[in-house]
Parts: structure tokens; C-alpha cells; sequence
């Protein structure tokens, strides 16, 4: 096989793959330069997992006593919560009231 005739069938197979880029979508890329089509042909991640979990808000107990008084439900952490203010409180240690608060001695030095 001559020179010539290596080169044709080069040629021809250039413009054979030029061709079916063409036809099948693909892009034309002679010198294989990394381009990262690959990439951008993949299917996007993130609307797939977003559709794995649903997309449910949790209910918390409060919402519930709102829309139910009637059923007089007793949210066990905030009864301890009220009871533990009430407890610092008796020992002295709540909140100043209005007005007597650290700001205040300031004022008066």
C-alpha cells in the first residue's frame, strides 16, 4: 500500500466520521481534545434526588393543640421548660424586670 493511498482512505475516513457526527448528534472532534461532553450529556442528579425523598413538612405538637384544644394535649418538653423558668425564678435567677436590668446600674454611675 502506497503513501497515496493511505492518505486517501485517511481522508475518506475523516469525512466518513464528519458524516455520522452529523447524522447520529455528536460532536466533530478531529484532534480528541478532552471537551467534556460527557459530561454535559448526562442525565442532572439533582432532580432525582429531590424527587427520592417526599416532601413532607413535620407536624409538630404545638400545630396540633392549635387546631385541637379541645383535645387538651400537654407537650411534655415545654411543661419542663415552663417548670424549669419557674424553678430559676423562685431561686432568683430569672429575668430582671423591666427596667432594672444590667443597662440601667450603667446609667446611674
Amino acid at each position: 500500500m502506497s503513501a497515496a493511498a493511505s492518505s486517501t482512505i485517511a481522508t475518506k475516513l475523516e469525512v466518513l466520521n464528519r458524516i455520522s457526527c452529523a447524522i447520529f448528534g455528536n460532536l466533530y472532534n478531529p484532534q480528541r481534545i478532552r471537551t467534556g461532553n460527557k459530561i454535559l450529556r448526562q442525565r442532572l442528579v439533582g432532580p432525582a434526588i429531590n424527587s427520592y425523598y417526599p416532601n413532607v413538612r413535620p407536624i409538630n405538637l404545638r400545630e396540633i393543640t392549635n387546631m385541637a384544644p379541645e383535645l387538651n394535649l400537654i407537650d411534655q418538653a415545654e411543661k419542663a421548660r415552663l417548670d424549669d423558668i419557674a424553678e430559676r425564678k423562685k431561686r432568683g435567677k430569672g429575668p430582671p424586670k423591666k427596667g432594672h436590668g444590667r443597662r440601667s446600674t450603667n446609667k446611674k454611675k
